[in-house]
C-alpha cells in the first residue's frame, strides 16, 4: 500500500540494529528519526549510544527524536530502566538531538523537560496505553496535563479494541490540535487505520525499518 504521506508525516523508529546504508536510503522520504535508547541497551552496550547517536546525526538533518521510553509504558518490559539511569541517558544525547519524548505520568518527566530547556531543545510529552483506548474525556485530561508543562507536541498513542475507538482518537484531535500540536495512533490497527489521524491534523506517524517498537507499527516499505 502505497500513500501521499509528506516526509513531515513520517517517524523513522531506530533501534540500534540497522545498517547505516539502510538508514540513508530513507532519510529524503522521511521527516523524523526516533532514537529508542531504552531498546538500544537490551542488545548494545549503554557505552555505545552516545556513539550510535552521533552517527545517526551525521548522516541526516532530519529531527532526532531521543526517547528512552518507562517500562510501564512499553510494548515489552524485558529490561527495567531506573529513573536515575534514564534520566542519565536523557541528558548525556542531549546535544545530538532535537527532541525528547518523555511519559506524561513519569515521575522524572519534570527533569527530562527542564534539562531539555537548559539545552533549547523541544519536548513531546506522551501516553502509552497497551491495553484499550480510555474514554475521550479521559484523553482530554492527559492532554491538559501535558500542556501544563507547556511541551511543544503531545502524543497519544493506545490500542484498538472497539469499534468507536478511532473515531474517539479523531474526535480527541479536533478538540486539541488548535490547542497544542498533537500525534495521535491507534495501535493494533490496520495501515489504513493508523494513518487515518494525519488526514485529520496529526503531525506525524511512526514506522519501523527493522524491529516494530508497537503493535501494527508499520513498516517504512509500506508506506513510501
Amino acid at each position: 500500500m502505497k500513500t501521499l504521506l509528506k516526509p513531515e508525516n513520517i517517524a523513522l523508529v531506530l533501534t540500534g540494529d540497522e545498517d547505516v546504508k539502510d538508514i540513508r536510503k530513507f532519510v529524503n522520504n522521511i521527516g523524523w528519526i526516533e532514537s529508542r535508547l531504552d531498546i538500544f541497551i537490551e542488545s548494545h552496550s549503554q557505552c555505545d549510544i552516545l556513539k550510535w547517536v552521533k552517527k545517526i546525526r551525521s548522516i541526516t538533518d532530519t529531527k532526532i527524536i531521543g526517547t528512552v521510553r518507562w517500562h510501564k509504558e512499553k510494548q515489552d518490559n524485558k529490561i527495567i530502566i531506573p529513573d536515575s539511569q534514564r534520566l542519565q541517558l536523557y541528558k548525556n544525547i542531549l546535544n545530538f538531538i532535537d527532541f525528547v519524548d518523555v511519559e506524561i505520568k513519569s515521575k522524572i518527566a519534570h527533569c527530562v523537560i527542564e534539562e531539555a530547556n537548559k539545552k533549547n531543545k523541544k519536548v513531546i510529552a506522551s501516553y502509552h496505553n497497551f491495553q484499550q483506548t480510555p474514554s475521550e474525556k479521559i484523553l482530554i485530561h492527559i492532554c491538559q496535563d501535558a500542556r501544563k508543562f507547556n511541551v511543544d507536541i503531545v502524543k497519544i498513542a493506545t490500542l484498538l479494541k472497539r469499534e468507536n475507538d478511532l473515531f474517539t482518537l479523531v474526535s480527541l484531535i479536533n478538540r486539541q490540535r488548535k490547542k497544542i500540536p498533537i500525534v495521535v495512533i491507534p495501535m493494533g490497527s490496520s495501515i489504513l487505520q493508523r494513518l487515518v489521524p494525519i488526514a485529520f491534523g496529526s503531525q506525524f506517524t511512526y514506522v519501523s525499518l527493522n524491529k516494530k517498537t508497537a503493535p501494527g507499527q508499520p513498516d517504512i516499505m509500506d508506506i513510501i
